[in-house]
């Protein structure tokens, strides 16, 4: 997968962004304070087209991932996919492709939200269309068979304890959990020996009014004012070198960080002081904005 991408923004207005960003964590945590997370993609499962590209692009570079680093393809693997959000279409998609169950676990039911018209418009693409149909009502209808769908509100791993998986996907979603570490511990407790994980994982700033003029906005700010301000789905902080760490930690090697996206290194010096300190060192890599990483379970 060499899809890597380098982002320029345009010229940093330092206090103002920093300003801006605060008002926006503010309202972020009185909105989630209220309504809850809602709002796992920028766009709504309601824009067919564009939510059913969405999904089959995700699981392209996932197949293309798990194929250059393993050499591997999905047929008859347990698969497992952390935080899925809106709807089920990757489970439709890699059912598709072969696998032989897809489980997932999400801290919030989100996918009652998404109209049935999304599943037809979608079936209509598959080439087992009428088997995943079967699938996928058993599952809305909560008789899960071939597609296993988990909530808890703690995002507790170990709860999938009596299944055993082979490949580990994620997209977008290991820059919301709170507590990596124990997420990744539980992880290893359910892959098997020699199982995958291919993750991406976006690392700047998910607000759009803020995302694209100063994508590292979140890192302006102090861990203490961080705290303050927290809310359910706030981005971790978390940088590449964090999430190498906490892997080969939990039992998982050969641990690659590919980076997707990148600042230029002009503006990268450009913000990098203004910056909470802990963000200003080179270990940081803050020019890094997204990153595929791909592991092996011991």
């Amino acid at each position: 997968m060499d899809i890597k991408q380098i982002i320029n923004p345009p010229k940093a207005h330092n206090l103002f962004f920093h300003f801006m960003g605060l008002g926006v964590l503010c309202v972020n945590k009185l909105r989630y304070s209220v309504r809850g997370y809602r709002e796992p993609r920028p766009f709504a499962p309601t824009e067919y087209e564009r939510a059913i590209s969405y999904d089959k692009q995700v699981v392209t570079n996932w197949l293309e991932a798990l194929h250059n680093y393993t050499g591997e393809t999905i047929d008859q693997k347990v698969v497992l996919e952390l935080g899925p959000g809106a709807d089920l279409g990757p489970a439709l998609f890699l059912l598709d492709h072969g696998a032989k169950q897809y489980i997932t676990i999400d801290a919030n039911r989100l996918i009652d939200n998404t109209p049935a018209v999304f599943y037809e418009e979608l079936i209509k693409t598959l080439k087992h269309g009428s088997e995943i149909k079967l699938q996928l009502k058993k599952t809305l209808s909560k008789q899960d068979d071939r597609i296993r769908y988990l909530v808890d509100p703690k995002f507790n791993v170990s709860v999938l304890k009596d299944q055993k998986v082979d490949v580990v996907v994620s997209q977008a979603a290991f820059e919301h959990f709170s507590n990596v570490d124990q997420t990744v511990k539980e992880l290893s407790s359910v892959v098997n020996k020699g199982g995958v994980l291919v993750a991406e994982i976006d690392l700047m700033t998910h607000t759009g009014a803020v995302r694209s003029r100063d994508p590292l906005n979140i890192y302006r700010f102090s861990d203490f004012l961080y705290r303050l301000l927290k809310f359910s789905g706030i981005p971790n902080r978390l940088r590449p070198n964090d999430y190498k760490k906490i892997f080969e930690k939990n039992g998982w090697s050969d641990v690659q960080i590919i980076p997707l996206q990148q600042l230029s290194s002009e503006y990268t010096q450009s913000i990098q002081k203004t910056l909470a300190k802990r963000f200003r060192h080179d270990d940081s890599q803050m020019h890094i904005l997204t990153i595929l990483i791909c592991a092996t379970k011991n």
